[in-house]
């Protein structure tokens, strides 16, 4: 009787020891899932990684925009091969007023979602693909938490942890023209490092069309919409 007892409580001894290890670890991937790291800072020696949930990735997108663009957008994942077209990205969210948010590229030291309005998505999409845009009107985006990126025309790493040098571009709006007003982009500063307005390009096919980015702040630091006093 007292060998059955002593095995009865040993065995939910086990049971129980067996569903705390359970719960530490489902309280340990909600930790690092937490919302609230969706738009911290990451921690040094960290990048950024699509191993987040759903919930976590709508919180980022919506980041990079003001709630008047962001609160009826369309947000979708990355696809994962963004040269078959972004409309391979995972709708995440069903939106209304034709912006869509994108959350995290990965393997970035810094958050770096962006809402797109639909001229600028065609723009991506195409770029992405080493497509000529064939862009007939002014495109617009959002990074409002900036981005951190390789230098002017650098093939993108495959491990960023050995990336040499990282320029961090302050919260802005892109823009990109129409085809036949490329030219007025001529001779606009392509210095990553100065906190200026800047021409790029993301794609070297010889049909790429520049983008221009406007920073509304200077690298590192951040913005927020705050009510009128």
């Amino acid at each position: 009787m007292i060998k059955n007892t002593l095995s009865a409580i040993k065995n939910a001894l086990y049971a129980t020891i067996g569903l705390a290890a359970i719960s530490s670890i489902a309280l340990a991937g909600d930790d690092r899932d937490d919302l609230s790291s969706a738009t911290a800072p990451l921690p040094p020696g960290t990048f950024t990684t699509s191993a987040h949930s759903d919930e976590w990735k709508i919180a980022n997108a919506l980041s990079a925009g003001p709630a008047s663009i962001t609160d009826h957008a369309t947000v979708i994942d990355w696809p994962a091969h963004p040269k078959n077209g972004m409309s391979q990205g995972r709708v995440l969210r069903q939106g209304t007023n034709g912006w869509t948010c994108m959350p995290d590229v990965p393997g970035r030291p810094q958050h770096d979602p962006m809402c797109v309005d639909e001229t600028m998505m065609k723009w991506l999409d195409a770029t992405l693909a080493g497509k000529k845009p064939d862009i007939d009107r002014v495109g617009l985006s959002y990074m409002l938490m900036g981005e951190t990126r390789q230098g002017q025309g650098a093939t993108p790493a495959k491990d960023p942890s050995q990336v040499k040098q990282w320029f961090t571009v302050g919260p802005h709006v892109m823009m990109v023209l129409p085809d036949s007003a490329k030219d007025a982009l001529r001779g606009i500063n392509q210095d990553l490092s100065n906190n200026l307005p800047y021409t790029t390009l993301l794609s070297s096919a010889a049909i790429a069309t520049p983008v221009w980015i406007v920073p509304v702040a200077k690298g590192g630091n951040r913005i927020k919409e705050e009510p009128a006093q």
